[in-house]
């Protein structure tokens, strides 16, 4: 029995039943990384050229819209730069603007000053003209320069009150005696369609501080008063009394802002 193994055993190992067997080399571990590595980057950079020629092939190169990005980039701040100048002189030039304006505007206010000191002068001057004059009777009383306007329901008003004098009475010694009165505004806001007059103030006693005059020789009033509602006069009889004595009187047209005046006008 042990010689029939045996047998069976030389006849696997030395007959054409055999297994068969190869031979081969052998190669290190990281020699075969090394290769596959090797593989794989010559296969990705040929993928690659692939891929590239494809897009140019297909009309899309990379270098060219590369360099076109590029160059808008550069555009974009160039023009960045340009808007940033130009801002600034925009600056510059609405300061030079506003300086300007506030140096047209503060001119205008100075000369507007100047206009009114000229016209209290002329005032002056006519007033001292009018005292000096021979003519004149002693103790007459005379409003000159009167100015009368409307504004936000407010009667605005300024003149000069003078006095006829003795000759060499401001200078000597026998001065005038002190004149103490008021002032009344007269109103006809119908033109005289039904003789009704609105008297500013009402009466002696509801004068306001601003309508009481005290002088020896000239005095210079300005103030405002109350309109009634709905009332813009063309013209105002301005009086000066004493007591209940007129001493004078002038009719003054009334100064009347245009978006007072249009409304009037259309209602007619």
């Amino acid at each position: 029995m042990p010689n029939f193994r045996l047998f069976r055993f030389m006849r696997r190992r030395m007959t054409i039943a055999a297994p068969k067997m190869s031979v081969r080399t052998h190669i290190p571990w990281y020699l075969r990384a090394l290769f596959w590595i090797v593989v794989l980057s010559v296969s990705t950079a040929f993928a690659a050229w692939i891929y590239d020629a494809g897009r140019r092939f297909a009309g899309f190169d990379r270098d060219e819209v590369q360099q076109e990005l590029t160059d808008l980039r550069a555009r974009a701040a160039s023009l960045s730069q340009e808007n940033a100048r130009l801002r600034a002189d925009q600056d510059a030039s609405g300061s030079r603007l506003a300086i300007e304006q506030t140096t047209q505007r503060n001119l205008a206010a100075q000369v507007q000053v100047l206009e009114t000191e000229n016209t209290r002068l002329k005032e002056d001057l006519a007033m001292f003209e009018g005292m000096m004059a021979g003519e004149r009777q002693e103790g007459s009383f005379t409003i000159a320069g009167a100015r009368v306007a409307v504004e936000a329901g407010q009667l605005k008003f300024r003149l000069l009150l003078t006095r006829g004098t003795r000759t060499g009475s401001i200078m000597g010694n026998q001065q005038e005696p002190e004149f103490s009165g008021r002032l009344e505004f007269q109103i006809d806001p119908d033109g005289g369609a039904n003789g009704a007059i609105i008297r500013l103030p009402a009466n002696e006693k509801a004068a306001p501080d601003v309508t009481r005059v005290k002088f020896r020789y000239f005095q210079r009033v300005e103030g405002s008063l109350d309109l009634p509602a709905r009332v813009v006069p063309k013209q105002v009889m301005v009086r000066v009394l004493e007591g209940d004595r007129v001493r004078a009187s002038q009719t003054v047209p009334v100064q009347v802002p245009v978006s007072i005046r249009e409304p009037a006008d259309a209602k007619r």
